[in-house]
């Protein structure tokens, strides 16, 4: 360990914001903890890279602002109970109708689950441990798949989050969650056709799960995919379908976020894709570099003024006002660019000009994990 315990406990003491008696504790156990209880997933983050996570939270003001934010979340969940639902309602429905409503209420378990997961790689405290079991087991035990990939997708935080803590499950328990999973992938590897965002999302949910349950077959279909994808989705100018029929930067970069988590995570084994050039030469990297004038102000644009889907109609129609014609903030593309900074750091400062914090390193925990994890 480079960082001793008077570095530790030192830096965390003099961080600028509020921190908890209990965060100087967390940072003297990360040096205590050393590698013992350490097993990593090949989604998430390998065991070397959880140390210099837990080192950089150690050491780094800001690093460890970020995860006090997480965990106070997962020390909430400490106190919760898991809110399953058999299915999923989102896709095609109004933010009114009362299955969505009831979705969106369950869905909040993600975030539990995530910081959980998240809060015990740090520390070691064998209860965020334990909490995020609970709540892995009992989605697994009544959640079904449905082979709807824009429902599916929100699950992302719920695996990697399993990915970082299966390891330490015991065998029943990983059949059991690893069974749910896969009957996702495996619903999602069935479905053919669909345009614009739609395969970008299913393709992600196929590799994530793929590589967590170590399956070739699956990880295969989501790389074979993505070129696919990105030849049929992304122009050469860098806009995707989505941009032209949706007329909104808003799509745009909900067809690009899932096609970065899923190459990063390919790059991590050894398949490179941020700069897969399609048949008409574009690619994920150009689509990328297509929201940068339009993030720093050169360019600007008014969301769904021309849209051709029915549905933005409908629900621009009936009050939802972020499918109402609106000038596009830059802040959305914040989340983007944090994950785009893993392949190139210099999209990391640019979200953070945007957010109106040019010298802020970490922004968010995704730029924490960044830098424990370098391309």
């Amino acid at each position: 360990w480079k960082v001793t315990w008077e570095m530790s406990c030192k830096m965390i003491a003099t961080i600028n914001v509020r921190l908890d008696l209990r965060l100087l504790f967390t940072a003297c156990l990360i040096f205590l903890t050393g590698t013992a209880a350490l097993q990593a997933g090949p989604v998430s983050l390998k065991t070397n890279e959880v140390l210099q996570l837990r080192a950089l939270v150690g050491k780094d003001a800001a690093a460890a602002a970020r995860f006090a934010e997480g965990l106070k979340v997962a020390d909430r969940a400490l106190n919760a109970k898991p809110d399953p639902i058999e299915k999923v309602i989102s896709e095609g429905h109004l933010v009114t109708d009362p299955l969505k409503i009831r979705s969106r209420g369950a869905m909040a378990d993600r975030k539990k689950i995530e910081s959980l997961a998240w809060a015990w790689a740090v520390t070691d405290d064998a209860r965020y441990l334990a909490k995020a079991r609970e709540f892995l087991l009992a989605w697994a035990k009544v959640n079904k798949a449905d082979g709807n990939a824009i429902n599916e997708s929100q699950f992302e935080p719920v695996i990697v989050a399993y990915d970082l803590v299966r390891s330490r499950l015991p065998e029943s328990e990983r059949t059991v969650v690893d069974t749910w999973l896969r009957s996702k992938a495996e619903a999602l590897a069935k479905v053919k056709g669909f345009g614009g965002n739609w395969p970008c999302h299913r393709l992600k949910i196929i590799g994530l799960v793929g590589w967590t349950l170590g399956d070739g077959s699956l990880t295969k279909q989501a790389i074979d995919g993505f070129r696919q994808q990105v030849s049929k989705d992304i122009q050469s100018d860098g806009a995707c379908e989505d941009f032209h029929v949706r007329d909104a930067m808003h799509y745009h970069l909900y067809s690009i976020q899932p096609l970065l988590t899923l190459a990063r995570i390919a790059e991590r084994h050894g398949e490179h894709l941020f700069d897969y050039r399609g048949t008409n030469g574009a690619s994920l990297h150009g689509a990328v570099d297509f929201v940068v004038p339009f993030a720093d102000g050169t360019k600007t644009h008014i969301e769904f003024a021309n849209s051709k889907s029915s549905f933005d109609h409908e629900r621009a129609s009936h009050g939802e006002t972020e499918y109402q014609p609106h000038p596009w903030d830059p802040k959305e593309s914040i989340d983007m660019f944090s994950e785009a900074a893993w392949f190139i750091p210099e999209y990391g400062k640019l979200a953070a000009r945007v957010d109106g914090k040019p010298n802020q390193t970490f922004l968010n925990w995704r730029m924490v994990v960044n830098a424990a994890s370098p391309r």
